[in-house]
């Protein structure tokens, strides 16, 4: 006859062990390699999003001024967009639309690329050298205060104008240069990203 399969049971002092383990292994983990620990790797297609997501920062930049101007008070933003776009103090039919650099950044869409973007870089962290962790910790850590810096700068902006107490177009203005500056910054730290994940360049960002 077939004896009962015996399974195993784990004494006290076993349990306190894996218990220790376990906590040593949470005081001991960095914040981002937690996740990592539980989430799948992405894709070469879901990667693919930061490389487009830097040409895109790239095409912001490089047209600044021309993607947050609009001529004769119209905006393809939508209606949101549209209700906060700001008169310039020299052109009667030019606004301000600062609430676009939010759609270069992954902070105004779901379909945007850089749409939760710093969930994808936590995800492809065990990709890094280990040479390299701590420069990818750092610039995942600086790329999320960036990014929302970015975004608040370019929101506090559209709500700047002499619609609102003490607003002004210089104060239109000087907090859309605080958001560039932001969003300098937020592509230098993905830049970073890129080059410690070695991903490929992609073709450049136009419209």
């Amino acid at each position: 006859p077939l004896l009962p399969m015996r399974l195993p049971c784990f004494t006290q002092p076993s349990q306190r062990a894996a218990a220790g383990f376990a906590a040593l292994l949470v005081a001991t983990s960095s914040p981002l390699s937690l996740p990592t620990l539980a989430a799948s790797l992405p894709t070469e297609q879901e990667l693919q999003r930061l490389s487009i997501g830097l040409s895109r920062i790239d095409y912001l930049l490089d047209n600044w001024d021309s993607i947050t101007t609009v001529c004769k008070g119209v905006s393809a933003g939508g209606e949101l967009e549209n209700a906060q776009v700001m008169r310039t103090q020299n052109q009667n039919k030019c606004f301000k639309s600062p609430l676009k650099v939010q759609r270069y950044i992954g902070a105004s869409s779901t379909t945007d690329p850089l749409f939760k973007a710093e969930k994808l870089m936590i995800r492809a962290q065990p990709l890094v050298a280990d040479v390299d962790q701590e420069a990818y910790t750092n610039a995942v850590d600086v790329y999320i205060t960036k990014q929302q810096m970015s975004s608040t700068m370019a929101y506090t902006s559209s709500w700047s104008g002499i619609e609102n107490p003490n607003g002004s177009v210089e104060q239109i203005e000087s907090n859309l240069l605080e958001s560039k500056k932001e969003v300098i910054d937020t592509r230098e730290t993905l830049s970073t990203v890129v080059k410690l994940l070695r991903l490929p360049p992609v073709a450049a960002y136009a419209e």
